[in-house]
C-alpha cells in the first residue's frame, strides 16, 4: 500500500513540474508522422513528440503555423508536447 501511494505522489509531483517547467515555441511544421512532426523555427528545426497527445497528428498538418507547449528533452533536438495552441500573429 505505501509503494502506491509513493508511486502516486511520484506521479502527481512530476506532473506538477512539468507544468511548471514548460515553455512555448512558435514555428511551421514541415513533416507530419505518426507520433510527432518537425516544426521549423527561427532557431532551426526541432522534432515534437505528440505521443502523449492521442491522435493529435490527424490534426497536424505540413505547412501550418502552430504553437507547442511542453519542454525539451535532453540533447537539445526533441521537444516532449503537452499541448498545442494557435501560433500567435506577427505583428
Amino acid at each position: 500500500m505505501r509503494l502506491l501511494l509513493a508511486g502516486l505522489l511520484l506521479v502527481a509531483t512530476r506532473g506538477f513540474m512539468a507544468a511548471d517547467d514548460s515553455e512555448r515555441i512558435e514555428g511551421v511544421i514541415t513533416a507530419v508522422h505518426r507520433n510527432d512532426f518537425v516544426l521549423s523555427t527561427e532557431s532551426g528545426p526541432i522534432v515534437v513528440d505528440m505521443s502523449d497527445l492521442d491522435g493529435v497528428t490527424a490534426a497536424s498538418a505540413s505547412g501550418q503555423r502552430i504553437a507547442v507547449i511542453g519542454a525539451m528533452l535532453p540533447g537539445g533536438q526533441t521537444f516532449h508536447a503537452i499541448r498545442l495552441e494557435s501560433a500567435r500573429e506577427a505583428q
